[in-house]
């Protein structure tokens, strides 16, 4: 667990303030430090706190591929004030531990980016793109492969790559999150992951990315190769590419969401963002409020049991 943040006036008891927003965001992580997921959350709650003179206090809750922070923020209160980043394929998770909730109860209250998979290597192997892994792998020059927790995203491309590219590693290890793969990596813990390009892109001194999983490519590696390069026709892009969105408590009311709505998109389009989105190449826009998010987290949790096989995770 890790806690950090900048603290405004002290929470109230009960949230039911006249001005929203006047005290402290408590955003609830539910992936490690350091991850695509961490850099973008911290940035834009703490931008909309700083915007509204209050305080963003942000505590990384890790464990069971996430669903240990899904559920502390499930049973917090819907106050307008408790909120957590939802990635749409970790819809994965409603339907592997059955927590006794579903994603579809949860306030969705916009979403901000799109995000690529990169596979990711360490320098002192020196390998230049997917063949080389893949060469590698077949001679028994390396074994293992790193993602987050069974499950995960990078969990289930890690099967996609191995059966449909033909990526044949041998042992999976979880971390979690794309920040502790990549100190993994650039340890010489293992010699290959799957991160989030913008993880990536933050520690491209530590690693070698070799490839993007997705057919598009991401813009914050433009000339990095993608799959499709090396003449494979399958395609991954469903799980390669990913909505980032964040969400809050079942019992959030209607007018909190939509003043939540609106500050994010405010947060989004200001010029503060904008320069930050530039500096750091993780673009960032408001894609669309709740029925958005909605309706592409119903298409993950439809399509995800079509690409894999849940009860075998």
């Amino acid at each position: 667990m890790f806690l950090t943040g900048c603290l405004g006036d002290d929470n109230g008891d009960d949230g039911a303030d006249d001005e929203f927003p006047s005290e402290n965001f408590n955003v609830t992580i539910p992936w490690g430090q350091g991850g695509g997921t961490d850099i973008f959350t911290r940035q834009i709650w703490q931008t909309i706190a700083d915007q509204n003179d209050v305080g963003a206090q942000f505590e990384n809750v890790t464990g069971a591929a996430g669903m240990r922070g899904i559920t502390e923020l499930y049973n917090s209160e819907g106050n307008g004030y408790n909120l957590a980043p939802m990635n749409s394929p970790s819809v994965s998770h409603f339907l592997i531990q059955e927590p006794g909730f579903t994603i579809d109860e949860f306030r969705h209250i916009g979403g901000y980016a799109r995000t690529v998979w990169v596979l990711a290597t360490d320098p002192d192997e020196g390998f230049e793109g997917l063949d080389d892994v893949s060469d590698a792998y077949d001679a028994g020059d390396i074994s293992n492969i790193a993602g987050q927790q069974p499950g995960e995203p990078n969990h289930v491309l890690s099967e996609l790559i191995r059966d449909e590219l033909d990526v044949q590693w041998d042992s999976y290890v979880a971390y979690d999150g794309s920040g502790p793969i990549i100190e993994a990596i650039a340890g010489g813990e293992v010699p290959a992951g799957i991160v989030t390009d913008t993880a990536a892109a933050d520690a491209q001194d530590q690693i070698d990315v070799v490839t993007a999983l997705h057919s598009e490519g991401t813009p914050l590696f433009p000339d990095l190769s993608n799959y499709t390069d090396y003449g494979h026709e399958v395609d991954i892009d469903f799980m390669g590419g990913f909505l980032r969105s964040f969400m809050a408590p079942p019992d959030t009311p209607d007018d909190r969401v939509d003043e939540l709505t609106v500050l994010l998109q405010e947060a989004l389009e200001s010029e503060e963002m904008q320069e930050w989105a530039e500096d750091t190449g993780n673009e960032v826009e408001f894609l669309g409020g709740e029925d958005y998010v909605e309706d592409v987290l119903v298409e993950n949790q439809e399509r995800i049991p079509e690409i894999i096989d849940i009860d075998d995770l």
